[in-house]
């Protein structure tokens, strides 16, 4: 069913090296044509304020037209108790969520789409104590990689290059973790881990399928155990996490699904929430059923992320 009603979109015009500001007019007519209110997120954290303000006017959609963390300013910026739903236009550099969600790559088939699409509820992430998250939380190798990386992100290719440079560094030097690990009530003591993925969403970082069997209306989360394997099996295993595959080849992988689980580490540690890092371990982690409205469009529900 069209939606009806006014809604606004939020977009980062610098998302995406730049592919914001490519669309910004094109999103802006689009935008208009159908009723909406555009508005331009001038600098980091200016989306959560525009999306506040969104919420105090009771509107009912709000777009976040940019990549992840636009994403994640905008979802900050609405409240959990309000009714406004969210709605994505893939503008960043890699979109995990809006890759996760099925949402179309094209930014106006995705605003379009979505105007024509359906409203529902889908899952979040919670850290106790702590923020929501869309995607995933990471103890190891990649929280080892996320500290090594520079305080000012870099944009377009440079992020590839970037990662690449960070992750060879942290892979160099890592150390195989022993940790205490409960997943919905059961104990499992687990000695050189290598990566443990607690995932919401399918994608995460350069759009790896850590978490293919991933769901995002089903109230659970999606965890990936990884144990040590030299670094040669590891990097030519890189292939199989990016398209998903891992499960059907690294038969040494643990793979759970849960509504709650706690890590615990004997030595210090951190955990990545999404795009930052958190506090160090123990870190306890809850699926969120139904806590995030959307608007999505048609397309979304015949795929693997919405059943």
């Amino acid at each position: 069913m069209p939606f009806s009603g006014n809604f606004t979109v939020i977009i980062n015009p610098c998302a995406g090296a730049g592919r914001g500001r490519e669309y910004l007019e094109a999103i802006r007519s689009l935008t208009e044509q159908y009723g909406g209110r555009l508005q331009v997120s001038k600098s980091p954290g200016h989306a959560v304020y525009l999306a506040r303000k969104c919420a105090e006017k009771h509107t009912p959609l709000v777009f976040a037209a940019g990549g992840d963390d636009t994403v994640r300013e905008v979802l900050l910026g609405l409240p959990r108790n309000n009714a406004q739903r969210l709605g994505i236009i893939p503008v960043g550099t890699f979109n995990n969520f809006a890759t996760s969600l099925g949402i179309p790559e094209d930014p106006i088939s995705a605003l379009q789409e979505t105007l024509l699409g359906r409203s529902c509820m889908i899952d979040l992430g919670k850290v106790e104590n702590g923020p929501y998250f869309i995607e995933s939380v990471g103890i190891g190798l990649d929280s080892d990689a996320w500290s090594r990386a520079p305080k000012q992100e870099p944009i377009g290719m440079a992020r590839w290059f970037t990662g690449i440079r960070v992750g060879f560094c942290a892979l160099s030097a890592y150390l195989p973790k022993h940790l205490s690990i409960t997943i919905d009530g059961k104990a499992l003591d687990i000695h050189d881990v290598m990566q443990v993925i607690i995932a919401n969403s399918r994608c995460f970082g350069a759009r790896w399928q850590i978490a293919p069997r991933a769901s995002l209306d089903d109230g659970l989360l999606d965890v990936c155990i990884v144990p040590l394997m030299s670094k040669a099996k590891f990097l030519s295993a890189l292939p199989l996490f990016f398209y998903g595959k891992q499960l059907d080849y690294l038969p040494s992988l643990r793979y759970y699904q849960c509504r709650k689980i706690t890590v615990r580490s004997k030595k210090p540690a951190q955990a990545r929430v999404d795009g930052l890092l958190a506090n160090t371990l123990p870190i306890t982690i809850r699926a969120i059923a139904q806590a995030l409205p959307m608007r999505l469009p048609a397309s979304c529900f015949s795929g693997n992320a919405l059943r």
